[in-house]
């Protein structure tokens, strides 16, 4: 694990009561599933990265307060964040497939706030998956969620167009906020671009078209999606030109 860390409990240290795994899909089983697992707490600050492109995939991650971005990298050296993730979701979750998928990291985890994280072995999880059913579901859900996400952002990059792709990112992650118990997105437009495969340039000059059509209000790094106005423009079928 990464040594900048900074550890804040021991192997046998509980998971917060009542934190609910959450996905863009909705809530997931409560992490109480996995309070008898044998973990460890550490805090990363904005930046820091919780683990690295070709590290070893042996440790799988709760996400118990803060945002992490789950990025990969072109072999050019751009970057596409696939996810963020918010309190109360599990990240790293293909250490659990073993070495079959994915024996080193091809993403890499960073910290976009403060984040406090259990950070948990995945061999852990199969010594105990016989005597719990009830954690093995969870994490299931967790990985069927994850594919559902997957699909849907295949689905946005083939068929829509940019200003789509970001009106649906904004509600997605409004949405994701909102459940984490923070009031708006609070992404920079670097951050923005990442996600929907775009340039900083580009996702500026639409964001200044979207207030203009009294879909969002912004300032300084924080974004509040009008919801019944986005949402119709998601529903209309006609293309932005």
């Amino acid at each position: 694990m990464p040594s900048v860390a900074h550890s804040l409990g021991t192997r046998a240290a509980a998971l917060s009561p009542g934190l609910a795994l959450r996905s863009s899909v909705g809530l997931l089983p409560d992490l109480s599933t996995l309070t008898g697992l044998p973990h460890v707490e550490k805090t990363y600050w904005r930046g820091m990265r919780v683990y690295s492109f070709e590290d070893a995939a042996t440790h799988f991650y709760v996400l118990l307060g803060g945002r992490v971005k789950i990025v990969r990298a072109s072999a050019a050296g751009q970057n596409k964040i696939v996810s963020i993730r918010h309190r109360g979701e599990l990240f790293g979750e293909l250490a659990l497939s073993g070495s079959a998928i994915e024996a080193r990291r091809s993403d890499e985890a960073v910290a976009l706030e403060t984040a406090r994280v259990a950070v948990i072995r995945a061999e852990d999880f199969w010594r105990t998956k016989g005597s719990d059913p009830a954690v093995v579901r969870s994490v299931l859900q967790c990985l069927s969620a994850r594919l559902a996400e997957a699909h849907r952002q295949i689905e946005t990059l083939v068929f829509e167009n940019n200003h789509r792709r970001l009106a649906r990112v904004l509600l997605e992650q409004y949405g994701d906020a909102v459940r984490a118990g923070e009031s708006s997105v609070r992404l920079t437009h670097e951050e923005l671009a990442e996600l929907i495969g775009s340039s900083r340039e580009v996702v500026t000059g639409m964001m200044i078209e979207l207030r203009r059509w009294g879909l969002v209000d912004y300032k300084r790094g924080n974004v509040w999606p009008r919801l019944p106005e986005l949402e119709r423009f998601l529903a209309e079928t006609g293309v932005v030109n």
